[in-house]
């Protein structure tokens, strides 16, 4: 597709409204149709899916734009374009793909897309559930789990969750006679690791409980804005970092989120900081920074674990 026709169609999708679906039969007023893929506004115009949307003009294929009377425009030249001339499509919006047959007929959804957000939750939920072996977490993690949507291939995400669950043998509990305090040893445990770059990040956990995250896939306008970790108790993190030492207080669920000011000093302003000039420092640090995290427990109980995060 040439430059005049890109510009064209970015003159268009650049439409500030609010995109309609019909329940079935048609697409909605404000759909872009680009070659055998179709988006609504909304979608089209979040920065986010920038990339998607210039890979599907980059794919080829006739561009339409169905306008807010209902009629479908020819991009390239504006004129009036026969429904005939649509052809099936795949289209997409921030929740649904659903399946359109030429013509713009027999509308069928395919599946719906889970979030990051909830995905993180329901893991969590099941880490819980696995450190505790208690019912409570187990029926609280399976709800978490259940209430996302059936797995989009290639996508095993909630059948996974649902498979860990299943292998979690529950530790009954029963009302002892209390005769002697019992006394903590146990350290606290850090389960999981996200950072918030517009959505949550999920960083990945070693056999050692070391965590490292990336940010390779995220754009360089993208704003890093906190830190949000997931412990096995209430306790304190004191994470030290580019030379900083900082101290954090867990809430009793586990959690805490912490600001990236709290963590970079400098570096960053109160809102955060962007992808690109992160990395840019990072270049200067061998392209990764390393974040040594203690727990320490009510009974003085610590475990310390590393946080590495990556340019790419």
């Amino acid at each position: 597709m040439n430059k005049k026709i890109m510009g064209s169609f970015l003159a268009s999708v650049m439409i500030a409204s609010t995109t309609t679906i019909s329940a079935f039969g048609a697409m909605g007023s404000g759909t872009v149709v680009i070659g055998t893929k179709a988006f609504d506004l909304t979608y089209a115009n979040d920065p986010a899916n920038l990339k998607e949307i210039n890979s599907a003009i980059l794919d080829g294929g006739m561009v339409y734009v169905k306008d807010f009377n209902g009629k479908w425009i020819n991009n390239i030249n504006g004129l009036a374009a026969e429904i005939s001339s649509i052809p099936a499509v795949i289209y997409k919006n921030a929740t649904q793909k659903i399946s359109f047959d030429a013509a713009d007929l027999d509308a069928k959804v395919t599946n719906t897309i889970n979030s990051a957000a909830q995905i993180l939750a329901a893991t969590q939920a099941v880490i819980k559930a696995e450190v505790s072996k208690l019912q409570t977490d187990v029926d609280t993690a399976k709800t978490a789990v259940n209430a996302l949507f059936t797995d989009a291939k290639p996508s095993n995400i909630r059948a996974d969750l649902l498979s860990r669950l299943n292998l979690i043998k529950v530790t009954n509990i029963t009302t002892p006679i209390v005769t002697t305090p019992t006394i903590d040893v146990t350290a606290p445990i850090l389960n999981s690791v996200s950072l918030t770059i517009g959505q949550p990040v999920l960083a990945t956990k070693d056999a050692s409980g070391n965590f490292k995250v990336s940010l390779g896939s995220a754009k360089a306008t993208d704003m890093f804005t906190d830190l949000k970790l997931n412990t096995s108790e209430k306790s304190t993190a004191k994470i030290i970092c580019l030379g900083r030492t900082k101290t954090f207080t867990i809430n009793d669920a586990g959690d805490v989120t912490i600001p990236v000011s709290d963590l970079l000093g400098s570096y960053a302003s109160a809102t955060g900081i962007s992808v690109g000039t992160l990395k840019g420092y990072l270049g200067l640090l061998g392209n990764s920074i390393t974040l040594n995290t203690t727990l320490t427990d009510a009974a003085g109980n610590a475990s310390t674990k590393t946080i590495v995060i990556t340019a790419n």
